[in-house]
């Protein structure tokens, strides 16, 4: 008799990362960059949110542009969700030149 034992990985998102197309962290009112959030998980990430200055400000996709209407110093992160929990990416910081 042969016996064969099956191994079921499962685990909640891990090397969460936020890249930004800000190039150096800067950029100018107006201007509109790109972030994109990814996640290694099994099951699959269900919704990624992205946080400005610890506050929700898009969510689900992985991957949003942002125009800025003001100046200043933002911070952001990601968070990838499954049905096995949660992380969140490290934080980016962008600055914006006020013109």
């Amino acid at each position: 008799m042969i016996i064969t034992k099956l191994y079921l990985f499962a685990d909640p998102p891990e090397n969460v990362q936020l890249k930004t197309s800000a190039v150096d962290g800067k950029t100018s009112k107006g201007e509109t960059i790109s972030f994109t959030c990814s996640a290694d998980a099994v099951p699959s990430v269900t919704s990624y949110e992205l946080f400005e200055n610890d506050s929700v400000i898009m969510d689900t996709s992985g991957m949003w542009s942002r125009t800025f209407s003001s100046g200043g110093v933002f911070v952001y992160k990601c968070v990838a969700n499954n049905s096995l929990g949660s992380m969140e990416s490290e934080s980016v910081t962008v600055s914006v030149n006020g013109r």
